[in-house]
């Protein structure tokens, strides 16, 4: 079964954004945490390139293996992070933050 779906895209996207927060002009991260956020963004689009083309019948098999490879990186990203590293393609919904009651 092909790991790479719609629904684990949008996964990771939402916990790297989560993990990533906001864009900052300004602060201390904001050097660092720019390159990945252009990374992230990178690998999303290529990734929903992909999708794209297997949802219109096209001939994905030129893009699957870059996709893949763009997937793959967007797991060992979030691999960085404390929250769950293992199957994070596969895992249950986006993590929500509990929020102050």
């Amino acid at each position: 079964m092909d790991p790479i779906s719609r629904e684990g895209l949008a996964r990771l996207e939402h916990l790297l954004a989560e993990h990533i927060g906001a864009p900052r002009e300004h602060g201390e991260n904001a050097g660092r945490v720019e390159p990945l956020r252009r990374q992230v963004r990178h690998a999303v689009t290529g990734i929903d390139a992909y999708l794209g083309a297997v949802e219109a019948g096209s001939s994905a098999a030129g893009l699957r293996e870059r996709a893949l490879d763009l997937w793959q990186g967007l797991e060992r990203i979030a691999t960085a992070f404390p929250e769950p590293a293992v199957g994070i393609g596969v895992v249950g919904p986006p993590v929500r933050s509990a929020s102050p009651a």
